[in-house]
């Protein structure tokens, strides 16, 4: 096989290659794309996934559920029960956009579920957040794809997609997704936030939520980023599972409560303020899917 390929190399220098390329060169859209809304899939099965990047994101969830039984989807973990009556499956990503992207396009496919809900902490770069706030997606973004020019300044494009397409850069959550959340809202009950003085109770509402793999950015990338996207969170893996679950025809809603400041250094500051935002965003999970089992039989 080795002889063949460097007599194949040998043949291609020598006499041209024997079959040109009859693909152009992709297009690059300028500007900020935003994916169109679409109907879910079919054969969706009537279940919950869903996914948090860490285990301190997942497990209220995972104590919420009644019947708990514990699975494997190749090497992948899982816990599956009923909240609400809702058969719900919970399973930790791991940290970053590759993690989150193979674990979702794994589970998602392996168990077609009716809908895909992500939950856990982000740091918090609208200013007006506090810790222990929640934010359902209303919009989700990746905000680290395109062109990084002088001064931290990302130029946004829609590039060429696997189906030939033109991929977004914004993703809308589900429109039912959506309109449960928002029913969610006006019961749930969130902790109070006893841990900061003066105490307060932290607010859900809809909000945008960004993503990207770093953990902590300058502040010339923060003030780019709250321009050209106007997040209130930003994090590291929605912006993925939110375009795989685009493509594979799943319905997405990411829950997000805030942690840290966004800032260049956060690790203590996260290690200190992100139990108390993971519990938040638990906690309005299974309302929500508490909500859902209402709704869908």
């Amino acid at each position: 096989m080795v002889q063949f390929l460097l007599g194949l190399s040998r043949s291609a220098l020598t006499h041209g290659h024997p079959n040109p390329l009859k693909n152009p060169p992709p297009v690059i859209n300028p500007g900020i794309p935003v994916a169109r809304v679409r109907k879910p899939a079919a054969g969706r099965r009537n279940l919950t996934l869903v996914l948090g990047a860490l285990p301190q994101e997942t497990e209220l969830v995972e104590a919420a559920l009644r019947g708990r039984r514990r699975g494997k989807v190749g090497p992948f973990p899982y816990v599956e029960g009923r909240i609400g009556g809702r058969r719900t499956i919970v399973a930790v990503t791991g940290i970053g956009k590759t993690c989150a992207t193979m674990v979702t396009a794994l589970f998602a496919s392996h168990f077609r579920p009716r809908e895909l809900l992500m939950t856990g902490t982000a740091s918090r770069i609208n200013p007006e957040i506090r810790n222990g706030d929640v934010i359902v997606g209303e919009v989700t973004c990746n905000h680290d794809f395109g062109s990084l020019l002088a001064e931290s300044v990302m130029e946004y494009f829609g590039a060429e997609g696997p189906l030939g397409d033109s991929m977004a850069i914004v993703f809308p959550g589900a429109p039912s997704l959506l309109a449960a959340a928002r029913r969610a809202i006006r019961t749930h009950v969130p902790e109070t936030a006893a841990q900061h003085t003066p105490s307060y109770l932290p607010r859900v509402r809809l909000g945008r939520i960004t993503s990207g793999d770093q953990f902590g950015i300058t502040d010339e990338r923060i003030a780019d980023i709250r321009r050209q996207l106007r997040p209130d969170l930003m994090e590291m893996e929605s912006g993925s599972v939110a375009q795989v679950c685009w493509y594979l025809g799943v319905p997405f809603l990411c829950i997000r409560s805030g942690s840290n400041r966004t800032q260049n250094s956060p690790d203590n500051d996260y290690r200190k303020l992100s139990p108390f935002a993971s519990r938040q965003a638990a906690l309005f999970t299974v309302s929500l899917v508490a909500e859902l089992s209402k709704s869908r039989p």
